[in-house]
């Protein structure tokens, strides 16, 4: 978190990349009963605070 203090989309874009090999993994090692779509997004992004621009954003 400290290294992307200052860049969260970077943040999230590396994380996106961690949770693809996640998934790939998961699904590699148990295909039958690969990983939860949802369970995974809340792992690996769901934590990242949500940058604001404007009043819209809520």
């Amino acid at each position: 978190m400290a290294e992307y203090a200052h860049d969260r989309v970077a943040l999230s874009v590396y994380l996106c990349a961690m949770l693809h090999d996640a998934a790939e993994d998961l699904y590699r090692l148990n295909p039958h009963d690969g990983p939860d779509p949802a369970t995974l997004f809340r792992r690996f992004l769901a934590w990242v605070p949500r940058l604001r621009t404007g009043p819209d954003d809520r």
